[in-house]
């Protein structure tokens, strides 16, 4: 009588030192994360790339293209005639 008396005292104490699930079943519904996210591809990509750190780097002005000086083809204005279609290209004859 007091060898299981001593037993299940001992059980009952050292249930104390156990984690909390140790005799339950986890809950179906419980959602187990990392404590810390990796970083997806291209956040960890720009953390990767190189840092501005000369002067010149830091102080360079973006390249202004001018946009304006663009002449766009005859084929691609706008016009209110009806489309024509265009014949097919003849092979030169040797």
């Amino acid at each position: 009588m007091k060898s299981i008396l001593l037993i299940l005292t001992f059980l009952v104490s050292a249930s104390a030192f156990a984690p909390q699930n140790f005799c339950a079943t986890r809950d179906v519904n419980t959602v187990l994360f990392a404590k810390h996210v990796k970083d997806k591809a291209a956040k960890w990509a720009k953390a990767k790339r190189p840092r501005k750190s000369r002067p010149s780097d830091i102080n360079r002005k973006p390249i202004v293209y001018a946009i304006h000086s663009f002449k766009k083809p005859a084929e691609y204005s706008i016009s209110d005639e009806p489309a024509v279609l265009m014949s097919k290209p003849v092979a030169a004859e040797k």
